[in-house]
This record gives C-alpha cells, structure tokens and sequence, in this order.
C-alpha cells in the first residue's frame, strides 16, 4: 500500500509534458519550405530571353516560388497564373508592387534573399517589371 502512494504522489508531483504546435499554415508555411532546395530546377541562361510572363516564370518563379505559390490550393498569388499575379503588380508603378517590394526587401522566399542567390534572376524580374510585365 505504501508503495502504491509513493508511485501515485510521484506521478502527481512531476510536471505535465508540454506540448508545442504550431498553427495549420505556419505548419504547410515551414514544410513548404523545407523542401525548397529539393525542387530546383537547373538555370536558365537569360542573355537573349524575351521579357514576357513566360520567360518569368521559367527564370524565376519555377526556381524559387513553384513549391508555395504554383497550382489552385497554393498560397495567393497563384505565379503560376497571370492574372493572378498581377493583382501584386502595378504596372503605373512596377518597383513600387507587392511583388518586386516582397523580393526585393528579401520577405520572400523567406530560406534565402532571391538577390542574394539569383541576382540575374532579379534582374531579370525587375526589367520584365519595368517594361509593365506584358504577358
């Protein structure tokens, strides 16, 4: 008997196990992310492209945005879309849009700075950006 209470006052005087989770899209946000580096796809030599919205989503958003922002059920935008994705974009303004500002200020990808990493890509974007991002 004795032996009994001793066990049952030990397992009521340790601490409760604490769980951490995190919220349903930080979770899909995080593995989003860590496959990253797995879906890269080789470069592109850009010298020569044409800048239109296929050549920017070869270049740079299948490289670095496909794994969150590609199909229906991604993330908003859909860069994959581009109508789409030209509700970031401000074709009066383009340096000024969600999108260049989002890349540019490295918020996004949130791995790595896309200059850091890609800088022809970026300019790339900035120059298909400059000329008001033609489909």
């Amino acid at each position: 008997m004795r032996i009994l209470l001793l066990l049952i006052l030990a397992a009521c005087t340790q601490a409760p196990p604490v769980y951490v989770s995190r919220i349903p899209a930080q979770s899909e946000y995080m593995a989003c992310h860590d496959i990253q580096t797995e879906l890269l796809i080789p470069q592109i030599d850009i010298s020569g492209l044409e800048k239109n919205y296929q050549n920017v989503k070869e270049v740079v958003f299948k490289n670095n945005c496909a794994s969150c922002h590609f199909g229906s059920d991604s993330y908003l935008p859909h860069l994959d879309d581009y109508n789409s994705l030209m509700t970031v974009v401000n074709v009066n303004d383009p340096l000024e849009s969600k999108l260049w500002l989002t890349l540019s200020e490295g918020k996004m990808p949130p791995s790595y700075t896309l200059d850091s990493r890609e800088p022809e890509a970026m300019a790339f974007l900035k120059a298909w950006l400059k000329e008001g991002a033609p489909l």
